[in-house]
This record gives structure tokens, C-alpha cells and sequence, in this order.
């Protein structure tokens, strides 16, 4: 549990906060000469390919990318390689909306199941549509080995202060729910109370994190904040306690 006690910077977060938040040069685990690892890239396309053929989907690829931090100067320990399947959503139905959700649970379900791990960093699949926005300064391209969007070294300023105290506060509330959630004397409508405080609140860290990246960039107060209830586990500790509050309303 996060030490609530601890200093604005103390505890967990001091880990995240404190941590070069950009480098002088790309991951050279995965970049030499700008030019993306071959032996990674053919990895990463054999994964991606597989993942694809698993949806039984009859609509063509447009491009495999790789986005997020370690296509850019912000990479650490934790970053994903977060490589994402471009496709024409409407292709399979007009209602791109409930594909997403169904290829969402999918590729949820697949990387529950699949544990891949490259050089130290975590592989995460992700099915975008060809036309969402995608608000990233670098992006590059696995299929066509080549830069799409070349990120340019320029170190942000950032609001840790600010990060720090809207991350505590996400942290106290959550551990309050997940107090109440493991009580055993509560009403139905009590558990049914926590568990759909739990998904609004889920609802909006990612709404907030949406908008702020589109407004001002990766660096902006509220990703960082989503950034750190992810590396201390709190984003999953609010599903799970959704879950088990949806549960506890039908136990006898």
C-alpha cells in the first residue's frame, strides 16, 4: 500500500516522480542509428501477425506500429513496447464504437494469457482503427521499418507537484474503497454504491487522461498521474474492486 504518510514526493511515487522522465537519446535496448533492432522488429511482427490471425478478422492490415514511450526520449524500466494493429474499423461493422469494445475484450483477454517480455519490457498489443486520433510525438512503423512520426528531443517542464497530489488523492480514495469493499456486513446496495463509484472513477482517470493528452501532450499532469496509479498497481486495484463489490451483491 502507497505510504500516505510519507513526504509530497515520499513513498512509491518518489520511484516514478523522481525518475528521468527523458532521455538524452533513444532506448538503445531496441534503437541503433535511429534504425529500430531487426531481430526485435521480426519478433514483434511474428506477435502482432499471430495476435491478428487469433481474431479471425477478414479485413486487411494497413500497418503495425510502435508507439508510446520507447518510441520516444521518455522511456524507463517500466515502459511498455506498445505496438498497435491499424485496421478500418468500419470495414467489419458502420458501428466502429462496438468494435472497439469487442477488440478491446480481445486483446484483454490475449494479454492476460500472454506474458511476452522483450529485452525487460512488457509487449502490449492494441487494435486501432485507421481513423482515431492517435496523439503520440513518436511513432514509427514496424511493418514498413521506417518513421512515421519522428520524435525531436525537447525535455518538458512538469508540474510534480501538482502530479503528486492528484495521485495521492486517487490513492486515498481508492484504498478507502477497497476497505469497505472487504467488509462482510455491508448491504447489497452498499456493495452495489462501491462498485459503480469504482467504475466512474476508472472512467474518469482514463477520460481525463484522453483529454489532456489531446490538449497538451504526453506530459501532461493527468497522464502522469494515470502513469503512476499504473506502476503501483492502483488502476488494476480499481477493477478488481468493481469486480469483487458487483460480486458481493449476489453472495448468500
Amino acid at each position: 500500500m502507497y505510504d500516505r504518510d510519507s513526504s509530497i514526493l515520499g513513498g512509491l511515487y518518489t520511484s516514478f516522480v523522481t525518475e528521468k522522465y527523458y532521455n538524452n537519446e533513444l532506448s538503445p535496448q531496441f534503437w541503433h542509428n535511429n534504425k529500430f533492432d531487426e531481430e526485435v522488429r521480426e519478433k514483434l511482427l511474428q506477435i502482432a501477425k499471430d495476435f491478428y490471425n487469433h481474431l479471425k478478422l477478414d479485413v486487411p492490415v494497413l500497418d503495425i506500429q510502435l508507439t508510446g514511450s520507447l518510441a520516444n526520449y521518455n522511456y524507463s524500466v517500466l515502459s511498455d513496447l506498445d505496438v498497435h494493429i491499424i485496421i478500418d474499423f468500419s470495414k467489419i461493422n458502420k458501428d466502429v464504437e462496438l468494435v472497439k469494445k469487442a477488440l478491446d475484450g480481445a486483446r484483454f483477454v490475449w494479454n492476460m494469457r500472454h506474458n511476452i517480455i522483450i529485452n525487460n519490457h512488457d509487449v502490449e498489443l492494441y487494435v486501432q482503427d485507421v481513423n482515431e486520433q492517435h496523439v503520440s510525438s513518436g511513432l514509427y512503423s514496424l511493418l514498413h521499418d521506417e518513421w512515421i512520426k519522428k520524435p525531436h528531443y525537447d525535455p518538458p517542464e512538469i508540474d510534480e507537484r501538482d502530479v503528486s497530489l492528484k495521485f495521492q488523492q486517487y490513492v486515498k480514495e481508492i484504498d478507502r474503497m477497497e476497505e469497505q469493499v472487504d467488509k462482510d456486513n455491508l448491504s447489497n446496495d452498499e456493495y452495489l454504491a462501491i462498485s459503480k463509484r469504482a467504475e466512474k472513477l476508472k472512467d474518469k482517470i482514463q477520460k481525463d487522461r484522453k483529454e489532456c493528452l489531446a490538449r497538451e501532450g504526453e506530459f501532461c499532469v493527468e497522464n502522469l498521474v494515470f502513469k503512476a496509479l499504473r506502476n503501483t498497481d492502483y488502476i488494476e486495484k480499481i477493477i478488481d474492486i468493481a469486480a469483487k463489490a458487483y460480486d458481493k451483491q449476489f453472495a448468500s
